[in-house]
């Protein structure tokens, strides 16, 4: 909700550099604060002569509105704001304009929700990866790298991202060192099988000749 009322601070800055009507900019952003939760009969009360923006912009919804969908009667009540301003803006202008902006609060939400959501999974999948480390504890490590797991899990969870990933790299590293060792000893060993075996078929050979 942070970013939703920074990005209609925005909004509410423009629309005061650009000739709205104050009492029009007032309902708006406290219409777009509120999240859906106060129509905008509530926020205009018993003043009258705005009945019938309230009404318009209740039919269109708060979704709707951040989506760029605005009333004729919210644009017919700029219209003569702007004829009082010293905007260079057409009414055509400030329409478009704030449809603009409407959108890309939306599509600035949209990305926020996005990119947090990416970092609550990541941040999921790192910790899941950490506990199947320390349950894996000594297993494929060599001697010398077994400190690595001399840290506490509440310690690890403390720590910044960019330490919890350091981490499980080093002991992936370690894991897979360790194996490509045991992998090239077993090759080794037999290969060394497999010429002791030819060099004894070899001279068992030579003395049937």
């Amino acid at each position: 909700m942070e970013v939703l009322h920074k990005s209609i601070d925005c909004l509410d800055k423009w629309m005061r550099e650009n000739g709205t009507n104050p009492v029009l900019r007032k309902f708006l952003v406290e219409y777009a604060n509120g999240g859906g939760g106060k129509t905008m009969q509530e926020i205009v009360g018993c003043r009258r002569e705005y009945r019938r923006l309230a009404v318009s912009v209740d039919c269109i919804g708060w979704r709707r509105l951040m989506e760029g969908m605005i009333s004729k009667e919210l644009v017919e009540l700029q219209k003569y704001a702007l004829v009082e301003s010293p905007s260079k803006l057409t009414v055509d202008q400030w329409s478009k304009e704030l449809v603009i902006r409407l959108l890309e609060i939306t599509h600035g939400q949209w990305l926020y929700r996005n990119v947090m959501d990416l970092v609550t999974r990541r941040k999921e999948e790192i910790r899941r990866e950490m506990e199947e480390q320390l349950v894996l504890g000594e297993e494929g490590l060599d001697e010398e790298d077994a400190f690595l797991l001399e840290i506490n899990l509440d310690e690890l969870d403390s720590s910044s991202r960019e330490d919890q990933e350091y981490w499980l790299l080093a002991l992936r590293a370690a894991r897979e060192a360790r194996h490509l060792r045991m992998q090239q000893q077993a090759d080794s060993l037999e290969e060394s099988r497999v010429r002791a075996a030819f060099t004894s078929s070899c001279s068992a050979g030579t003395k049937v000749e």
